[in-house]
């Protein structure tokens, strides 16, 4: 089964894992994490009418936040993963190569997705690379066990997927900690 837990492996990923699964008694065999090269430039600081131009030094900037999803996948959950490139017409091949290469770094496989153009033909080495993924054994974990109190689940969650130093609660929140355990 092949489902889309939503957007980020902070946000969407976490909740699917965390709650969905645990609740469904799902354990993923894969995470396919989807990437542009347009949002990894945007994320390194290219102005948004620029996205279409070669700008490695943006790419290179914007690409720690494929990083940390990948590590969330790999690190937090224990999941193997592969990297999909959605390839577009004003992606160069250097663009590419350098995603692909940050994900060989990681020891993460990436693909080439061209869906948009070649219909499935353009997804095959994705399914492919997300079969094999899946016959591998992994480590699957959760971010947090539910004998933690909901303080210390948060705490893991803000620590492990968005590596905060730490959580400071307002008076009001520990108030509403108390109501809700």
């Amino acid at each position: 089964c092949v489902t889309e837990a939503g957007f980020g492996a902070d946000l969407g990923a976490e909740k699917f894992i965390d709650v969905k699964c645990r609740l469904a008694d799902l354990a993923p065999k894969c995470v396919v994490i989807v990437a542009t090269v347009k949002a990894l430039k945007l994320h390194g600081g290219a102005d948004k009418k620029d996205l279409s131009t070669e700008n490695l030094a943006a790419l290179e900037k914007g690409l720690p936040n494929l990083v940390k999803h990948i590590k969330n996948i790999t690190e937090v959950f224990g999941l193997k993963c592969v990297v999909a490139i959605n390839r577009f017409t004003t992606d160069t091949q250097n663009e590419m190569n350098l995603i692909e290469k940050t994900c060989r770094e990681l020891n993460v496989p990436a693909a080439f997705c061209e869906v948009w153009a070649k219909g499935g033909e353009g997804g095959k080495t994705l399914a492919e690379e997300v079969v094999e993924l899946c016959s591998q054994p992994n480590d699957f974990s959760y971010s947090y066990t539910l004998d933690m109190s909901i303080e210390e689940k948060l705490e893991a969650i803000a620590t492990k997927i968005y590596r905060a130093d730490g959580v400071a609660f307002t008076p009001a929140a520990r108030k509403q900690l108390v109501q809700l355990e």
